[in-house]
C-alpha cells in the first residue's frame, strides 16, 4: 500500500525537474535564434519575393519549360545533336591533335555531319530538350560534344586556309561560330561558360591567321566576316533569371534531403545547417528571401550594354560579395549560388580578345598605318580595364594586345598558359 500511494510523490520532482529543463532549453533556443539572421531576413520575405517578380525571375518549373517550348521546325538541336557523338567517336575531338588520316578515311560521315550542322544554323533556334523536374539531376551531357565541334571545325578551318582553300574556311569558321553563340540561348550559366569558352578557340585560331596569312586580302576579308558572326551581344539578365528557379527550387530538396547536397558537386560532408535547418522556426523562410534578394538585386544591377566590360566585372563581382555571407539565412544561397565574379572576367577577357582581333583586322583591310593608332573606336576598342585596346611596335613588327587576364599592362609580351602577360596580335610586316 506504501509502495503505491508513494509513486506520484517519488515521481513528482524528476516531472517537475525536466519540465523546468524543458523550459530553460527551449527559452535558450528562442533566445539563440533571436540572435540570428533568421528572424530579420524572413520579415522581408514578401517584399524580396516581389522585387525578385518585378525584375521577371522565374519562380516555376513550368515558367522554365515555356522557354524552351520551341517548335520543332524552329530548333536545331536534333540536327546538333545527331552529329555530336562522331567528334569523340572518331577521336578528332579537342584533347587530340588534329589527324589528316582520320579526316581523309571518314570525309563522306564527317560532310555529311557538317550538312546538318549547317542545316541546323538555318533555323531560328538551338534549344537541347530538358527535364527540369528533379533541378538537382540536371545534366548537360551536349555541351562537351558541342565543344568538341568547335574545336574540329576551327581545325578543319585551318587546314583550308593552309590549302588556300578560303571559302571552306569561311565555311568552317561561320559554322563554329554559329554553335558557340548558340550555346548560351537556354539561359543557363554553364551554357554561357560553355560559349565562352568555345569563343576563345576560334578567337586563337583567328590570332594565329592573322600572324601567319595576314598579307592575303581574301583571307583578311574573310576574317572580317568572320568576326562580324561571333559579335553576339550576352545576354547576362537571362541566366540569372533561370538561375532564381534553380535556386528556390533546390531549397525543399536540400531540406528534404540533405543528400542532395552531393549532387552539387561538394565532395565534403554535409553541413549542419542544411541537416537540421529545417527543425529551426524560419529557416526555410529566412533563406527563401535571401535567394530573391539576391536574384533580384543581381538582375536589377546588370548593366544594358554587356560592352561595358568594367561595369559588367563589376557588377558580377559584387553579385559574389552579395551571396557568400555569414549567417543562417544565407545557407542555401550559399551552397547554389554561383560564382559570378569569374564569369565576369571570362566575359571582359573574350570580348577584349576580340577586339584586339577586330582591330588588327580592320587596319590590314583598309590598309591603315598601326602609327596612327586604332582604326575602329567605340565598343570595339575597348580593353578589360576600360581603357583602349594597346598597339605597339616591336622588333618584331606591330603588335596589337589587349592586358588580358591581370588587367596589367605587360607592354606585349605574350601570355603563356593562365599566367603573366597579354594577349597579341601579330601583324604581318
Amino acid at each position: 500500500m506504501n509502495s503505491t500511494s508513494d509513486a506520484p510523490s517519488r515521481w513528482k520532482k524528476p516531472i517537475i525537474g525536466a519540465g523546468i529543463a524543458t523550459v530553460v532549453v527551449v527559452c535558450g533556443f528562442a533566445a539563440g535564434l533571436s540572435q540570428t539572421d533568421l528572424s530579420e531576413a524572413a520579415s522581408k520575405f514578401d517584399k524580396n519575393k516581389a522585387d525578385a517578380e518585378k525584375e521577371g525571375l522565374y519562380f516555376t518549373r513550368e515558367q522554365v519549360e515555356a522557354r524552351y517550348a520551341i517548335p520543332e521546325s524552329d530548333n536545331g538541336a536534333k540536327l546538333v545533336q545527331s552529329v555530336l557523338p562522331l567528334a569523340r567517336n572518331l577521336k578528332i575531338d579537342r584533347q587530340r591533335p588534329f589527324s589528316e588520316k582520320i579526316v581523309v578515311e571518314h570525309w563522306a560521315e564527317i560532310e555529311s555531319a557538317i550538312s546538318k550542322i549547317e542545316e541546323a544554323s538555318r533555323r531560328k533556334s538551338l534549344m537541347f530538350k530538358r527535364d527540369f523536374r528533379n533541378p538537382a539531376a540536371t545534366l548537360f551531357p551536349e555541351y562537351s560534344g558541342v565543344k568538341d565541334w568547335v574545336s574540329f571545325l576551327v581545325q578543319l578551318a585551318h587546314r583550308a586556309v593552309e590549302k588556300g582553300d578560303v571559302r571552306s574556311a569561311e565555311k568552317y569558321f561561320e559554322l563554329s561560330a554559329y554553335l558557340a553563340n548558340a550555346m548560351d540561348q537556354e539561359g543557363l550559366l554553364i551554357g554561357l561558360l560553355v560559349r565562352i569558352a568555345s569563343l576563345a578557340i576560334i578567337d586563337r585560331e583567328i590570332q594565329h591567321t592573322i600572324r601567319d596569312h595576314g598579307k592575303g586580302p581574301a583571307v583578311v576579308k574573310m576574317l572580317d566576316l568572320v568576326l562580324t558572326k561571333l559579335d553576339k551581344p550576352y545576354d547576362l539578365k537571362l541566366p540569372i533569371q533561370v538561375e532564381h528557379w534553380f535556386g528556390s527550387a533546390m531549397v525543399e530538396p536540400l531540406l528534404n534531403d540533405p543528400k542532395a547536397y552531393s549532387v552539387m558537386g561538394s565532395g565534403s560532408g554535409v553541413p549542419r545547417e542544411i541537416q537540421y535547418g529545417k527543425y529551426l522556426p524560419r529557416f526555410k523562410v529566412a533563406n527563401m528571401s535571401r535567394i530573391h534578394r539576391f536574384y533580384a538585386d543581381a538582375a536589377h544591377a546588370m548593366p544594358t550594354n554587356c560592352d561595358d566590360l568594367v561595369a559588367v566585372q563589376t557588377a558580377l563581382e559584387d553579385m559574389d560579395k552579395a551571396a557568400f555571407r555569414k549567417g543562417l539565412s544565407y545557407t542555401i544561397l550559399d551552397v547554389v549560388g554561383p560564382v559570378f565574379g569569374a564569369t565576369g572576367a571570362a566575359i571582359a577577357r573574350e570580348i577584349a580578345q576580340r577586339n584586339a582581333l577586330k582591330q588588327a583586322v580592320t587596319m590590314l583591310k583598309s590598309g591603315a598605318n598601326p602609327a596612327f593608332g586604332l582604326p575602329r573606336k567605340g565598343r570595339f576598342a575597348m580593353d578589360v580595364d576600360g581603357k583602349p585596346i594597346r598597339v605597339k611596335k616591336t622588333s618584331s613588327g606591330w603588335i596589337v594586345y589587349s592586358i588580358w587576364i591581370d588587367k596589367v599592362d605587360d607592354g606585349g609580351v605574350e601570355a603563356k598558359g593562365a599566367g603573366k602577360g597579354d594577349y597579341v596580335v601579330h601583324l604581318p610586316k
